[in-house]
């Protein structure tokens, strides 16, 4: 299989080792988790991958111009990878951009519920990835939508995969009005893991990644539905009903948190990683940590890919680029942490177990 994927992917191998050298090392992370101010945090970036974008950003004044500078960045290398090999790796990379496309979606639909006009978002909205895609034009229509309903109907026309995502928000919502924005969230993550599924039939090595993604999306479901007491109507609507984790928890999400949590862990050794890094069996610590620790299992998909399959298969390449879009999100988290007000003792205590 390894030798195959040399010589049909000879050029992918190289564009994967080049991304991974790029990777921020553990010592870098630390000095980033440990900076007393965003200054100190611009200076750990220095050299790296990050440092050129914090630094032409100047004075960092909100959440969202670093947000959109680092994803923008992030976008770029995706984009720039996918042009550069051959297919299907090229389509795979590619299709992994609609990520930051939903993220929009996400933006546009919060701010309709709130009743904020659409040209209000401009500053919100990360362009650059509609400019990769060349869909301007179809960011502008989403824009000009009256409400959410609106927006759902033309996501529908287009066949985007946030339609279906804003249509069961849309039906479900009506039953727990309080989870809007949770329901908003996870319905258009899910509908980014749906439609990477469609590539599984590209290549097993994709197949086998999406499949992990699968399961660290359902640990998240159930973990925060259990703690949440939410309703097994509810969970089965947010789930992605394959994988190893749902069937197995689903049949038991009524019972005892510590009987749930020996079962999933039986089936998806991740859940054991993330009991270590929380210290605790305890559901309110494993789900303030499952944030966080989507670093930790990214980086350990992406190595388990790559050893694998090697650095010349589909799969291990999409693992990359995952990897480092969360990598991209956790700068983004720490460097916003600042003007959050957040303390940095809590930023310590809750990053520093993932590195």
């Amino acid at each position: 299989m390894s030798s195959g994927y040399v010589i049909r992917l000879t050029a992918l191998g190289p564009r994967v080792r080049g991304l991974r050298a790029r990777y921020l090392t553990k010592d870098k992370l630390n000095s980033l988790i440990l900076a007393q101010t965003v200054d100190d945090a611009i200076n750990v970036l220095k050299g790296t991958d990050y440092g050129e974008v914090l630094e032409r950003l100047g004075k960092i004044t909100s959440e969202t111009q670093v947000t959109n500078e680092v994803r923008s960045h992030i976008v770029k290398i995706i984009s720039s990878m996918a042009m550069s090999v051959p297919e299907p790796a090229s389509t795979v990379l590619r299709s992994y951009l609609i990520r930051l496309e939903l993220e929009n979606v996400k933006i546009i639909a919060k701010s309709l519920i709130k009743g904020l006009e659409g040209t209000s978002l401009e500053g919100s909205i990360n362009v650059s990835v509609e400019e990769e895609l060349g869909r301007r034009h179809i960011l502008a229509m989403l824009l000009s939508s009256r409400d959410v309903e609106d927006l759902r109907n033309k996501l529908l026309e287009l066949r985007h995969p946030a339609g279906t995502a804003l249509d069961s928000f849309l039906k479900v919502s009506k039953q727990a009005p309080q989870y809007s924005a949770m329901l908003i969230d996870t319905f258009i993550d899910k509908s980014f893991i749906e439609y990477l599924s469609r590539l599984s039939r590209v290549d097993y090595s994709v197949k086998k990644f999406i499949q992990s993604l699968i399961d660290y999306y359902n640990i998240n479901i159930i973990l925060r539905g259990k703690l949440w007491e939410l309703p097994q109507e509810l969970v089965n609507e947010l789930v992605i009903r394959s994988g190893t984790v749902a069937p197995t928890a689903l049949k038991i999400y009524s019972e005892s948190p510590t009987r749930l949590l020996e079962e999933v862990a039986n089936v998806f050794s991740a859940l054991d990683q993330l009991i270590k890094v929380a210290g605790s069996s305890d559901l309110r610590l494993l789900v303030q940590y499952l944030g966080p620790f989507s670093y930790r299992f990214s980086k350990d998909l992406e190595d388990y890919m790559i050893s694998l399959f090697t650095e010349f298969s589909p799969g291990a390449a999409l693992a990359a680029v995952h990897f480092k879009f969360m990598e991209g999100e956790l700068v983004i988290t720490l460097i916003n942490a600042f003007l959050e007000g957040l303390s940095r003792d809590f930023v310590i205590k809750l990053y520093s177990p993932i590195i």
